[in-house]
């Protein structure tokens, strides 16, 4: 059950200049001396390590997003041969009815990995933009900005297996691209796997989990889609359609376009005709 969050939508998130990005240096290890006095929105964009925040430790890698509240005492390192990135933005949120602090139980918890990293880095990274520039309406943008990340940080921490599922929708997002990108490249699934560091094996397990097909069957219906496109669309003919594809022969590219449509693709061929004036004109008996 997600939890009530009235109260975090009618409250007014207020910005921190103690905000920024950095690649953390070689000899980095970060322990505020005091607890913090506001919150501060920590995501790590690249890298790996540990952060320990009031004696509870979590693991810190492209993706964690940890939420760290007043009064916390944090503590992060970093492995010295995966240097982390991280984005950090302080704010404060009030009841604006009464200026007092907002209950922290409307806000989501303090470790959340995320499940659209793009998604999330384009509101970060937007809020940092707003930090440097004098921008009509920015109190307000930023107030909207932080209200719609933390939905999305209550939304992934309550995803079934938020841990693994999201990273793994992501990945299959990213081999669907590169399917679609060049229906014709001639890739091996060696070469799709390597696009996201997977072995083929473990992918093509987590591909078919998630899409309901196997890469192969995936590529073939895609090359297909594309087929009758330029069929229908283009002047090229059966065999430039196949070759431009990646088919090794026509009858392949016959059979399995048969098999998917019902028909040979020489009867979806694009036909061109002259071009015609509008209006035919007769000819006139009087003249």
């Amino acid at each position: 059950m997600y939890p009530p969050i009235d109260s975090l939508l009618t409250a007014q998130f207020q910005r921190s200049h103690n905000t920024g990005k950095a690649r953390c240096e070689p000899s980095w290890h970060w322990k505020p001396q005091q607890p913090l006095h506001d919150y501060d929105l920590w995501y790590a964009m690249s890298g790996t390590g540990k952060m320990t925040i009031n004696g509870k430790t979590y693991p810190i890698e492209k993706g964690t997003c940890f939420l760290i509240r007043p009064g916390d005492h944090p503590e992060a390192i970093q492995d010295p041969d995966d240097r982390l990135t991280v984005i950090f933005i302080h704010f404060s949120i009030i009841d604006p009815l009464n200026g007092q602090p907002i209950q922290p139980s409307s806000m989501p918890e303090r470790h959340t990995v995320v499940g659209d990293t793009l998604l999330l880095e384009m509101l970060l990274n937007r809020q940092l933009q707003m930090i440097h520039t004098q921008e009509p309406w920015q109190e307000t943008e930023f107030d909207l900005m932080m209200k719609q990340t933390m939905l999305h940080l209550h939304r992934w921490q309550k995803t079934d297996d938020s841990l693994s599922t999201g990273k793994h929708k992501q990945l299959i997002a990213r081999v669907i691209s590169y399917i679609r990108e060049n229906p014709g490249r001639r890739a091996s699934h060696q070469d799709i796997a390597d696009q996201v560091q997977l072995s083929p094996e473990y992918l093509s397990i987590l591909f078919k989990k998630y899409t309901g097909t196997s890469i192969k069957e995936y590529i073939t219906d895609v090359r297909l889609e594309r087929a009758m496109h330029l069929l229908m669309e283009t002047p090229m003919n059966v065999s430039q359609v196949a070759e431009a594809l990646g088919y090794a022969n026509v009858y392949l590219f016959s059979k399995q376009f048969k098999e998917r449509y019902g028909t040979p693709p020489s009867l979806c061929k694009w036909k061109s005709e002259p071009s015609q004036a509008h209006a035919r004109l007769e000819p006139n008996p009087n003249e």
